[in-house]
């Protein structure tokens, strides 16, 4: 028995099972079909896992840079990067990183339900980074496994409905109303801007940059994939 129960522990301590487990009930809870639940499972287990291995090979190729930009420049520092951080979590943090996804998006649908901030946050990705930042956090700060989880959980529900609430007022004169709101690590960020804008609006109506002209030839800028990897080449040359 005790074996049986090691190998459970073992398997259901893995990161990507504890998501793949996430995906099954709310499929599940949908009333989707068993085909589709076996599907989004698997591919929601298997889409972490290429996570994993992506963030890996950031990692990869960011601390060589790194390196060569402290012995050109003579300085020390780190290179700020989500997936180089989700990648160092996952390999310490993974456990509690997943189940604070999971427990913090229970407490911000309690919050929801029971507050005034109406806000669900689905932008999944970022809930995921948030929950690997308060895994990390709480983590080194030297809180045990299960405080980590309970306190991670309750920080992310409360983050999930406090964030776009700061930037609702900029987002209902955009949008007109309060069908859609924004889920967005740079919520803090993105109210501040807000508030200078309105603080320095001009009299009348200007030009949104969206109505700029921008040159065909130059279209493939607008691909963040290209543009990301051509300005590293360039900053690796310049290093």
């Amino acid at each position: 028995m005790d074996a049986v129960l090691d190998v459970l522990l073992d398997i259901f301590t893995q990161p990507s099972i504890i998501v793949a487990l996430i995906a099954l009930v709310g499929l599940a809870v949908q009333n989707k079909s068993f085909s589709d639940v076996l599907k989004g499972t698997i591919r929601t287990m298997v889409g972490f896992l290429v996570l994993s291995a992506g963030a890996g090979v950031v990692v990869g190729s960011l601390d060589p840079f790194g390196e060569m930009f402290q012995y050109a420049f003579n300085v020390q520092g780190v290179v700020p990067n989500n997936e180089a951080i989700v990648a160092q979590v996952l390999m310490d943090y993974g456990s509690a990183a997943a189940l604070i996804f999971f427990f913090g998006m229970i407490v911000n649908i309690l919050l929801a339900a029971t507050t005034r901030f109406k806000y669900v946050y689905l932008s999944g990705h970022v809930s995921f980074y948030i929950a690997a930042m308060f895994a990390v956090i709480l983590g080194v700060a030297g809180f045990s496994q299960w405080q980590v989880i309970l306190w991670g959980s309750i920080a992310q529900g409360i983050y999930m409905v406090v964030s776009p609430a700061l930037v609702q007022p900029f987002m209902r004169r955009v949008t007109g109303g309060d069908t859609v709101a924004l889920g967005h690590t740079g919520g803090a960020g993105i109210a501040f801007g807000g508030l200078i804008a309105w603080l320095t609006r001009g009299k009348g109506s200007s030009k949104s940059t969206e109505e700029m002209n921008f040159p065909k030839g130059l279209s493939f800028l607008r691909d963040t994939t290209v543009i990301v990897a051509l300005s590293m080449a360039v900053i690796y040359i310049i290093v």
